[in-house]
């Protein structure tokens, strides 16, 4: 990553979310303006005050003037207070609406996507990363405001009283401007460095706690925390050379101020001992150059911000502009009418998207397969562990994107139906059931919302839930855990069938959906499922003998390929693979009994 920044582009892209919110950055600015105003209003009166008491005048007059520098100061906290409601209050809905778009783009993205990234790192990216945005847009941009307005006016009023001595005590800044230039480049890379670390941590600490019974079982949690602890030392490591970056771009700065602030008075001095000011200017001048110093510090706090802040926007950008392979499904309303038909798949070669960086293995997984599936009819993919099976069901549903002309339903390309028409029109019921954690109707309804009350009593009594539920609580209202470690691998299994069946697809593809039910309930199951199955076209995937028994077709399929298919008949009377399996099925199922 260099550490060069591209100042054109930064402030475009800055100013892409400012546009939207610059009549509140326009009166933002407007009250800074009427706040450095009145701020520079007081040094002003206290040099009246002072050539007053030198002339003589009155105590009234002072009073007077001691009057106007508080009433100066009141209005100033009151302009002040305003001015950063508006830019702060700006910060915070430029945030609001950066973080919606960031999960709508998850909302969009492909299966393949998430392939190559690790949950704790989307994480940090929309929970970090915004952070930073919001100190860019909110902070840093105001004092960048309030900087620049100051020194503007402070330097022309520096100049109205010696012009000479305002030379005089800006000498040094165009050195101090250079060495700010070249260490906020650096300070680009390392604020990098420490938010990829910080999402690092985010992912560490992510997956232990989803796999905290893995680790347990394991006996590896001193392993992990020594793996995190590591982790954190290392965080801690890029987070101080950054630190110490900042740290000495500030002291940097408070130097040059220092240093600026001696050759002023020793300058001065010797004009006023000289008789070329007066002491009311000088201590007036003096007085002007000081409100710059928390400007001029907090120049180099505003850098590292914007640096960190620009930083994080690259992150997140990364994201937003992440071109989903899939076309996301449009709204439901328009998601065009139902996918029903022939599915025909010819030579279909696939392979998961490999990518070094990320850990991901690019590796075939299905190859040149040709088969045909009549509408309504029932056939059961058969075959080892990584065969295939999986995948195929997955390019069924457009989950990963599917090869032009490989697939088509009713005569339809696969990539010409809407994606939301496809989906809609499929049940699709994966290996791993997932539950939100929410209550179980609305695990239920998740595919199909505004299902009847009846229509999900429906399901629940097909996935064979009816007893499970009435033990529950609350029945249909029970909130299951995260992912559902409430309830048992069986009945989260169910409950993904029950999801399923409630959206009443054309067609049904279940994926090993009944592992975790014992015999019993898979017959009652099944039994339940011949009558939604019939008419419907529908794809089983299981290794249990019992599952195969009524289906039309078994497909085997090994190493990607599709080596046999045929009846249960046919393929035991070739005494293959797949009488094979079905006799090391048969095995395993007398073994479990």
């Amino acid at each position: 990553m260099s550490d060069d920044i591209h100042p054109g582009s930064t402030v475009s892209r800055i100013g892409v979310h400012l546009s939207a919110y610059r009549g509140r950055y326009t009166a933002g600015f407007i009250l800074l303006l009427a706040t450095n105003g009145l701020n520079l209003t007081i040094p002003w009166l206290l040099r009246e005050a002072i050539d007053r008491l030198q002339a003589g005048t009155g105590p009234s007059t002072i009073a007077w003037i001691v009057l106007g520098m508080v009433l100066a100061a009141v209005l100033q906290m009151g302009t002040r207070t305003l001015s950063r409601l508006m830019i702060l209050g700006a910060s915070r809905r430029i945030v609001f609406d950066v973080r919606n778009r960031f999960f709508s783009q998850l909302q969009r993205l492909s299966a393949s996507f998430y392939d190559a990234r690790r949950t704790g790192d989307l994480m940090s990216r929309g929970i970090n990363d915004l952070q930073l945005i919001r100190s860019l847009y909110g902070p840093a941009m105001l004092n960048a405001l309030n900087t620049t307005i100051a020194y503007i006016a402070t330097v022309t009023i520096l100049l109205n009283i010696n012009v000479r001595l305002t030379l005089i005590s800006f000498s040094i800044y165009p050195v101090l401007l250079y060495c700010v230039r070249r260490v906020s480049r650096v300070v680009y890379g390392r604020s990098r460095e420490v938010q990829e670390q910080l999402a690092e941590l985010s992912s560490r600490a992510q997956e232990n706690i989803s796999g905290i019974s893995q680790v347990r079982i394991y006996a590896q949690e001193d392993r992990e925390i020594e793996s995190f602890r590591s982790a954190c030392i290392e965080y801690r490591r890029r987070n101080l050379r950054m630190t110490a970056l900042r740290g000495a771009m500030m002291a940097l700065i408070g130097m040059f101020s220092g240093i600026g602030t001696l050759i002023v008075l020793y300058a001065g001095g010797r004009e006023v001992i000289g008789g070329s000011i007066g002491l009311g200017d000088f201590v007036a001048f003096n007085t002007y150059l000081a409100l710059l110093t928390w400007p001029t510090v907090a120049m180099g706090w505003i850098v590292n911000v914007f640096q960190r802040g620009i930083g994080a926007m690259d992150r997140v950008d990364e994201i937003l502009e992440a071109e989903p392979d899939i076309p996301p499904p449009v709204d439901q309303a328009d998601a065009g009418g139902s996918v029903d038909g022939d599915i025909v798949i010819r030579d279909l070669s696939f392979r998961y998207a490999g990518d070094g960086d990320k850990g991901v293995v690019d590796r075939p997984s299905l190859r040149r397969i040709n088969l045909t599936i009549p509408k309504g009819s029932r056939i059961a993919l058969v075959g080892t562990v990584g065969s295939g099976k999986s995948t195929l069901a997955n390019l069924l549903a457009r989950v990963y994107p599917v090869p032009r002309d490989a697939i088509t339903i009713g005569g339809v390309d696969i990539n010409d139906i809407p994606v939301g028409s496809l989906r809609r029109s499929i049940g699709y019921v994966p290996q791993e059931a997932f539950l939100f954690s929410r209550t179980l109707e609305e695990n239920i309804r998740l595919g199909r919302p505004s299902a009847s009350d009846e229509e999900v009593l429906r399901a629940v009594e097909i996935a064979n839930l009816t007893g499970d539920v009435d033990s529950f609580p609350a029945g249909l209202d029970t909130v299951v855990g995260e992912r559902g470690f409430t309830v048992s691998g069986g009945q989260r299994q169910r409950l993904t069938l029950a999801r399923a069946a409630v959206t009443d697809p054309n067609i049904l593809i279940l994926d090993d959906s009944l592992s975790s039910v014992d015999a019993d309930t898979e017959r009652s199951i099944l039994g339940q499922l011949d009558a939604l199955m019939r008419g419907r076209t529908s794809i089983l995937i299981s290794h249990r003998v019992s599952t195969l028994a009524n289906v039309d077709r078994i497909v085997v399929l090994d190493e990607g390929a599709v080596v046999e298919q045929g009846s249960h008949e046919e393929l035991m009377a070739k005494n293959g693979m797949y009488a094979d399996l079905f006799r090391r099925y048969r095995m395993a199922e007398r073994l479990d009994r």
